[in-house]
């Protein structure tokens, strides 16, 4: 298989001098051909040759005027092939410069034999110091990392099948398949050899159509570069364009909708327990870890014998996080000036880091809660990408979208930094920017919302209507029962 390095160093401008030479072979092969037809195969049509020999030459002639025949289509073919070998090395090439070029612009160093690594020299000391030891935010840059090897390996693929496809149609173009009309020799020139090539320009078609796919455009965000490769996978699975259209409209506000309803939750449930905090003195608890609160208090309390005692404490540590290594976050809280010892699902996990170690605050954590910090740390990471993806002039021309975008990353980053440090300040900033992503995305769809107020409002009339009406018969009925159930029977 070709290598990234085969490919950034290979020279294609051969395949096209050596086309120029095959189109010219052709040529000649025309010429002789044409000098074979005027000059000898006629004679052998004419009245003026009888005999054994004539019969036999009237048998051979059109052998022979079929090979010229077929040696022209044969040099054309490969003509065609090494053009198109040509065209498409040279425009793949291109796709894999310009891989390598988004991976550094996305901060990768990419090795000249393609190895792909984070770029840490970037970075500011600090910065670098919590990419090195901070455990999900390495695992987020080592998936970063894999996909971009994966992209650029992708890039190298498609190189490397448009060489093996080279090398089996050059094989299968002089190969004489026998069989047509005049072919009387075995292992002749190819009369069939341009419907080789015909196949093998689709097949470049279809590549090439793939890298361009593959490729990223100027005027791309990330976020909707990963989107049209959604829709176009979807589309060449299914063969359907409408169908792709929809299932990637459905993801997508399928993931809005899911979105809008934890900005939701959030700026209304924390803005209660701020409140809560201020007021009552309740200490937080960490996002999503209702459940482990409840367990570990059951298991805690738990009477000898019973279901819940013979749980394994080592699995619900494991699960929902340690309380004894949540009590390296113990500290006095300012508002109260009481002293706090935290449980599991309450721990600042910075706090037990910096008293007890990475350690501690990793078993205080719990896998509960740290899958949950790693999903919101990862869609962090991955707004901020689509965020560097942005220029001046597509925030000029979309900055609704933009806003949206930014406002989402934000209160990401938010709900990664409470699920770490439940604190009130961290609250304050989920609350805050769960707001502001909420505004930003009612406003980018505000033509939307008012064509659906609109729709909901005409649908409200008419069922208001409907009803009226209805309630105008019930009592037009019930008031002609009446009447007739009171009137004088003997009238």
């Amino acid at each position: 298989m070709l290598t990234y390095d085969d490919v950034m160093t290979a020279d294609f401008t051969s395949l096209s001098g050596a086309a120029d030479k095959w189109q010219e072979t052709a040529e000649e092969f025309a010429k002789v051909e044409k000098r074979y037809r005027e000059s000898v195969s006629r004679v052998a049509m004419g009245p003026a040759w009888m005999g054994v020999s004539a019969d036999a030459a009237r048998a051979n002639f059109p052998a022979t005027l079929y090979e010229y025949e077929a040696a022209q289509t044969q040099a054309k073919a490969t003509a065609s092939l090494l053009r198109n070998a040509f065209s498409e090395f040279t425009e793949l090439k291109k796709q894999l410069v310009s891989a390598r070029d988004d991976a550094v612009k996305a901060g990768m160093n990419v090795s000249a034999r393609g190895q792909v690594s984070y770029d840490y020299d970037r970075l500011a000391a600090e910065e670098r110091s919590t990419a090195l030891n901070h455990p999900a935010h390495a695992q987020q840059i080592q998936a970063a990392v894999q996909s971009w090897r994966d992209h650029l390996q992708a890039c190298v693929k498609l190189v490397d099948d448009a060489d093996r496809d080279l090398k089996r149609d050059l094989e299968a173009v002089v190969k004489d398949k026998g069989g047509n009309k005049n072919d009387a020799t075995v292992g002749g020139f190819n009369g069939d050899a341009d419907t080789i090539a015909a196949s093998d320009d689709r097949a470049r078609q279809i590549r090439t159509r793939l890298a361009a796919v593959m490729e990223m455009k100027d005027d791309e965000t990330l976020d909707d570069y990963l989107k049209r490769l959604q829709r176009e996978g979807i589309t060449r699975l299914t063969g359907s364009e409408q169908l792709g259209k929809t299932i990637t409209s459905f993801l997508a506000g399928t993931a809005k909708a899911s979105m809008v309803a934890q900005a939701l939750y959030a700026s209304g449930m924390w803005s209660y327990k701020l409140n809560k905090y201020f007021t009552e003195y309740k200490p937080m608890n960490a996002p999503g870890t209702l459940v482990a609160s409840k367990v570990n208090a059951q298991l805690a309390a738990a009477r000898p014998g019973s279901l819940l005692s013979k749980v394994p404490p080592g699995l619900a540590r494991f699960m929902y996080g340690s309380d004894l290594a949540a009590e390296f976050g113990a500290h006095v809280r300012p508002h109260s000036g009481t002293y706090f010892i935290p449980k599991a699902h309450q721990a600042n996990l910075v706090t037990v880091a910096k008293n007890g170690g990475l350690g501690q605050a990793a078993q205080a954590a719990g896998w509960v809660r740290g899958a949950g910090g790693v999903f919101s740390a990862g869609a962090t990471v991955y707004g901020v990408a689509n965020l560097a993806t942005y220029n001046t002039e597509m925030i000029k021309a979309n900055p609704d979208k933009f806003a949206t975008d930014l406002t989402s990353t934000a209160f990401n980053a938010s709900m990664t930094a409470l699920v770490v440090a439940p604190n009130p300040v961290t609250a304050g900033l989920a609350v805050g920017t769960g707001v502001a992503y909420l505004g930003a995305t009612a406003w980018e769809h505000r033509e939307a919302i008012g064509d659906a107020a609109e729709w909901t409002g005409r649908k409200a009339a008419e069922v208001g209507k409907g009803v009226s009406e209805a309630v105008d018969d019930v009592k037009e009925g019930i008031a002609s029962g009446a009447k007739k159930l009171f009137s004088n029977p003997f009238d």
